[in-house]
């Protein structure tokens, strides 16, 4: 669970505490949104989100990309993962193509430990929003339909910056206006 996004709740769950004490907080009022979170930081409320069978992400294939790091040079190209249903989701074959894969060339291509390449992660809008409940909070939210696609993205032979293929695969998202993406930089 991420740092900030309940950090007010944290903050709630220490204030419970007696000043200087080294005893756990007293529980918070049950059925409360702080009880139901501190349930779930304690364990005592474990949480589990099945996966509809087409959301699994299905076989992984093999995908190169050119890796920003190496400057986008021809011969750096690193082999990758990428999911089945990413690949066969026809929804986002503009962004695929602007997210500059190759085919892999076992001969010349290789595998880099510890490389994790840049990512986009596309939200595909379609259907309509249903009222849903946190599992964490138990608060009633407005969750939109549709489905999100992650794929793996490189520098090409024209284009070396990760912000201008950035802006690429932006422009070829928001051919829907309710489409989004997201990014995360590549790690070596």
């Amino acid at each position: 669970m991420g740092k900030k996004r309940f950090s007010r709740l944290n903050y709630s769950l220490k204030s419970l505490r007696k000043p200087n004490s080294t005893e756990l907080p007293p529980d918070a009022p049950a059925g409360s949104v702080l009880r139901n979170y501190q349930d779930v930081v304690s364990g005592k409320k474990v949480l589990t989100y099945p996966r509809s069978e087409d959301s699994k992400p299905g076989a992984l294939l093999q995908v190169s990309v050119l890796p920003f790091f190496f400057g986008g040079e021809a011969g750096s190209e690193t082999i990758v993962s990428l999911s089945q249903r990413a690949d066969r989701a026809s929804s986002v074959e503009s962004v695929q193509s602007a997210c500059n894969q190759i085919a892999v060339d076992p001969e010349a291509h290789r595998e880099l430990r510890g490389f994790t390449p840049a990512q986009a992660t596309v939200f595909i809008a379609s259907g309509s929003d249903t009222v849903g409940t946190s599992k964490i909070t138990g608060v009633r939210y407005n969750k939109r339909g549709g489905a999100s696609y992650t794929l793996p993205y490189g520098a090409s032979a024209s284009e070396k910056a990760e912000g201008n293929v950035r802006k690429d695969i932006i422009a070829a998202v928001n051919a829907d206006p309710d489409n989004s993406v997201s990014f995360t930089s590549e790690k070596v």
